[in-house]
């Protein structure tokens, strides 16, 4: 049987995938390289909550947001380990979503301590320490804040309402 996205979700898609982008844009001076803080990835804390259109507006986002990136096309490959750590994170958000947030921060810093080592030569460990610093502060920092935040809200019982 084939079944239509949902009106809601393909918003909450958009949504995400659109505010990330447009984050990463704008923030792009601290977004990128190694000492990074991509404020954008506080978002990747509504993905308990939001479900898989989420993780899939937020994999777009990240794409589009890496159209910016100094690193140039290699850039492009991370919303692969993006989504994996996605999945993950929407895996585990009923048994712990910041362990979900701290996950995804190591998957994602991994994956961008190898490119830097590979575009720039860094020393990858020195680097990801570097990233993951950053992408953790953003990510099961803010992210988790954010969770938090729209956890305690009507909003959230106005989504899984309706899932």
């Amino acid at each position: 049987m084939n079944k239509k996205p949902k009106t809601k979700d393909l918003t909450v898609a958009i949504f995400c995938a659109a505010s990330y982008a447009a984050l990463v844009f704008f923030l792009a001076p601290i977004s990128f390289l190694q000492i990074q803080l991509r404020v954008a990835n506080a978002l990747i804390g509504l993905v308990p909550i939001m479900g898989m259109p989420a993780v899939y507006g937020l994999t777009i986002g990240i794409f589009i947001g890496n159209i910016f990136s100094p690193l140039g096309p290699i850039d492009l490959l991370s919303p692969f380990p993006s989504f994996i750590g996605l999945l993950i994170l929407h895996r585990l958000r009923k048994r712990g979503v910041l362990l979900g947030l701290v996950l995804y921060s190591l998957i994602v810093s991994a994956w961008v301590a190898f490119m830097l080592a590979t575009v720039f030569g860094l020393p990858y460990v020195i680097t990801f320490v570097y990233v993951f610093v950053g992408v953790a502060t953003a990510t099961a920092g803010l992210g988790f804040l954010l969770y938090k935040a729209v956890s305690s809200t009507g909003f959230r019982k106005l989504l899984e309402g309706e899932r």
